[in-house]
């Protein structure tokens, strides 16, 4: 078992996992599986439940936190006894679980209006911080481990294997500075945040919010809006990605990895597959999905969809309906996000341009948080965001990895398709369930080539990085991939800076394709037999597990690494495909 320090650890770029389809919940997720009592192993809500609107948000005390690690610290030192130790570290635990739903409650207000300058400090003074807390409980941990109730310690309130885990102080990940390193990225991410929240172009001679100006434009005008504004932010974007590349290359070395690839795979992600499966994985997307990509663009299949308004009201009671159709612990999520106001699916230029699910550890409550288009492609988006909300409900936002927390957002989409008819119109259904095949096929195509940009990123280095350098390697592979249009070079040699898995959670973007294979096959039941696929994922829904080739062995699917399967699923894409164009 790895420290769960480890897991701890990667919470500590904090927006790292909320920008994307995860969340700063995964440092508390380790916390909560390590010590006995957790939160997260009840069958009950929070009995201090109240509605999000009813949160308040109170800077935490860190003169508080470190005065109970100090007494817990005393306690240990001192050899008192268990029942009093365990009370005292039990207050240590609360203390953490408090920063994190405080530094959570914080993030998804300054997401909900970015131009919120007082909740953008106060994301930005947690994530300053972050990292000072969790070297305060690292040190906690080496002081249980060297206490003379370790024995009774890892016994009742930790882990088999803690005591040997945490003997040796001098291998602590957390030094001055690892630390030092940490909070230089979290400032990075800020100033991104901060870059990303006001930008302005010029228009009628007048300096006007950019994306005040896009959400009005269409056409050649958006177009034109957009370029204008790449070419303004282009090289600012540019810049503090390579500082991020810097720093991050800096904090590999230090902590002695071969790369920074490597550590995101092995240290944050904790993942089960390394980078070379990966890579070979990509390598594959390259030989059988990108042709098939290519073949299927050239017929311009999404200009036989069509993306009608869709409200607020309308989007929920569509979600409503087929949760309600579902059943179960997936209409009881629901019901609990709907009662407490837990979702924010409201159309806003100020909002953050990224959607996911958190969670609110003192209040055990997932957070559901959409940046919608206000059309039906939001449909499949709040799909994706439920269930990784069904998945937190359901297990206290108990401890897995990334892989695995996909595994349920992408399948909750598939789930979805075979019960929009009893939502909508049949004809609309159907053009949903097209709009998600193609959605399929661009995901494995577009991931896949943000997984190399990545991955050839940082093994250049910040030293050779420039602008110029980033916009080609963009350009070269959205042309090698497939989804690059004549007459719109500009836009994807810059069209990486909206990528905010870049600068906020590099190396996440390979799990959506290798995820997608898992809920494909659930797809696959479900199309096979009516409620087959939804009966699997409440299977490994109800999981003893954390890692991904586990989650594979207990629901008995074949893995995504295995000999020829990209090329089966680029044909089992190519007759979906080919049967809904009969349908159409």
């Amino acid at each position: 078992m790895k420290k769960r320090t480890i897991g701890l650890i990667s919470a500590l770029l904090a927006v790292l996992l909320l920008a994307g389809c995860g969340s700063v919940q995964q440092a508390a997720e380790s916390i909560a599986e390590a010590v006995s009592g957790s939160p997260f192993s009840g069958a009950r809500r929070s009995p201090d439940m109240v509605h999000f609107d009813d949160m308040e948000y109170v800077r935490p005390d860190l003169d508080a936190l470190r005065a109970d690690i100090a007494a817990a610290g005393e306690a240990l030192d001192e050899g008192v006894p268990f029942l009093k130790t365990r009370r005292l570290l039990d207050s240590c635990f609360d203390d953490y679980y408090s920063y994190y739903t405080m530094y959570t409650l914080a993030d998804i207000r300054s997401c909900q209006n970015l131009t919120d300058e007082y909740y953008a400090a106060e994301y930005n003074w947690c994530g300053e911080n972050y990292a000072v807390v969790q070297q305060l409980f690292d040190e906690l941990y080496y002081t249980c481990a060297a206490s003379s109730n370790a024995e009774e310690l890892e016994e009742k309130y930790f882990w088999e294997g803690f005591r040997e885990e945490y003997s040796d102080a001098e291998s602590s990940y957390y030094t001055d500075l690892v630390v030092e390193l940490m909070q230089e990225e979290s400032a990075l991410i800020a100033e991104y945040r901060a870059l990303s929240a006001n930008p302005t172009i010029e228009r009628d001679g007048a300096e006007e919010n950019d994306l005040d100006v896009l959400w009005e434009l269409e056409g050649e005008e958006y177009n034109e809006a957009l370029v204008q504004y790449y070419e303004k932010y282009n090289q600012r974007f540019a810049d503090i990605f390579i500082r991020l590349v810097d720093v991050r290359n800096r904090q590999a070395d230090v902590l002695g990895f071969e790369s920074y690839e490597q550590m995101q795979y092995y240290f944050y992600f904790e993942r089960d597959y390394t980078p070379e499966q990966a890579a070979g994985y990509v390598a594959d997307i390259r030989e059988y999905m990108v042709p098939l990509y290519k073949e299927v663009m050239a017929d311009s299949p999404y200009g036989q969809l069509w993306y009608n308004a869709l409200s607020e009201k309308e989007l929920l009671g569509i979600m409503d309906t087929v949760a309600g159709q579902i059943g179960g612990q997936v209409e009881e999520a629901f019901d609990f996000m709907s009662d407490y106001g837990l979702y924010d699916v409201t159309v806003s230029a100020k909002k953050a341009g990224m959607s996911f699910q958190t969670y609110l550890s003192d209040y055990e409550a997932p957070f559901l948080f959409l940046n919608p288009y206000g059309d039906t492609e939001d449909i499949l988006s709040f799909a994706h965001e439920f269930g990784h909300y069904v998945d937190a409900y359901a297990n206290y936002d108990a401890y897995e990895t990334i892989d695995v927390a996909e595994i349920f957002s992408q399948a909750m989409e598939y789930l979805t398709l075979s019960r929009l008819e009893s939502a909508m119109e049949a004809e609309e259904a159907e053009n949903v369930v097209r709009m998600k095949l193609l959605d399929t096929l661009e995901l494995y195509v577009q991931q896949a080539s943000f997984a190399e940009f990545e991955s050839r990123v940082y093994a250049l280095g910040a030293e050779a990085l420039s602008a110029e350098v980033l916009n080609e390697l963009s350009l070269e592979l959205a042309m090698e991939y497939g989804y690059f249009e004549e007459g719109y070079e500009e836009y994807y040699a810059m069209s990486w800076c909206d990528i905010t898995h870049f600068f906020e959670m590099p190396f996440y973007v390979i799990s959506y394709p290798v995820s997608n294979d898992i809920a494909m096959q659930i797809y696959a039941l479900e199309e096979e037999q009516s409620g087959q696929g939804l009966e699997k994922f409440m299977e490994i829904l109800d999981r003893d597990y954390e890692y991904f080739m586990d989650a594979v062995s207990a629901g008995g699917f074949e893995s995504p690494f295995a000999p020829g399967r990209v090329e089966r699923v680029a044909e089992q894409m190519r007759l979906h495909l080919t049967a809904q164009e009969k349908a159409a």
